[in-house]
């Protein structure tokens, strides 16, 4: 049987309680225990919500932090042609141009022809350069008004690692040096900075075998994420400026002179031929053959 104390009714005591006026009652609520207040009931629900509040509160943060954290792994794109880390690649100690079996005809042939240091010149629409907030830049000769010159930077690293090698095989060959010290020095002094910039934290393992012949070096073998050198020279290429150095080292070389290497399709081709007085069928002849190597 209930006790009668559920439905017994309370009020608070006036200095003027006999005055005969009606009072408001105050319930008293029974919490499992005793009988409390019904003030004393809401603070505690009150702070049952708020308890409640501060673990949604955690819950919230810890998923907001693991989302960052994910997200943090994601590859990030390169700032202009949004390239990202998507390429599977291994590294290797050696590859074809530092084979030590090869002779030093072969890898002057690929040090000489297969470093793509040229292309990395391109003339860039002047809105396009714009939109990537690039800084004004010399203008391309044969459209100056619509398009600016620039050079890609992983094309100017390669150009210093083959200036690099091209240093390096005329000293081990004792022939007189094409590139000058200063330059040499340049070239140096801008892979430092490049390697520093790009800080690659990848961490090489160390084998467990020796260096002797055969045997793995560190980081051989180990998998690693590469951004997509083929759309760098997709881009290079849709932006051409139909540009060759042509004798490196020629100072006395017309900068024009380098600028008339255009395809045959290129509407470019009737304004070169204009400036040089070239008849109307001429084109450009290819650049075959030894550059500044011999092979």
């Amino acid at each position: 049987m209930a006790s009668n104390r559920d439905t017994q009714a309370y009020r608070l005591l006036d200095s003027d309680e006999d005055d005969g006026k009606t009072k408001i009652p105050l319930r008293r609520v029974y919490d499992g225990r005793r009988w409390l207040p019904k003030w004393d009931s809401l603070s505690r629900v009150t702070i049952s919500l708020l308890g409640l509040a501060m673990v949604l509160s955690l819950l919230l943060g810890f998923a907001v932090g693991c989302l960052y954290g994910r997200n943090r792994s994601l590859p990030a794109f390169s700032p202009y042609m949004k390239l990202a880390y998507s390429q599977e690649e291994t590294l290797w100690w050696n590859t074809l141009y530092s084979d030590e079996a090869a002779t030093d005809i072969e890898l002057n042939r690929l040090w000489d022809t297969q470093i793509p240091w040229e292309s990395g010149i391109i003339a860039l629409p002047n809105d396009e350069a714009r939109k990537m907030g690039l800084p004004e830049s010399q203008p391309f000769p044969w459209d100056s008004g619509k398009k600016s010159l620039y050079i890609i930077n992983a094309h100017h690293l390669l150009h210093c690692v083959r200036n690099l090698y091209i240093s390096i095989h005329q000293y081990r060959t004792n022939l007189t040096q094409t590139v000058n010290h200063p330059h040499i020095l340049h070239c140096l002094d801008t892979l430092r900075v490049e390697v520093m910039c790009a800080a690659d934290d990848t961490p090489r393992y160390v084998p467990l075998n020796d260096a002797a012949p055969g045997g793995f070096r560190p980081g051989d073998g180990q998998p690693r994420k590469c951004r997509d050198w083929g759309r760098v020279q997709r881009f290079v290429e849709a932006h051409d400026p139909c540009y060759r150095y042509l004798n490196p080292g020629d100072d006395k070389t017309s900068n024009l002179e380098r600028f008339k290497f255009c395809p045959e399709a290129s509407g470019y081709l009737p304004k070169i031929r204009k400036y040089f007085g070239y008849d109307g069928d001429w084109v450009p002849m290819p650049q075959e053959g030894p550059r500044e190597l011999v092979w």
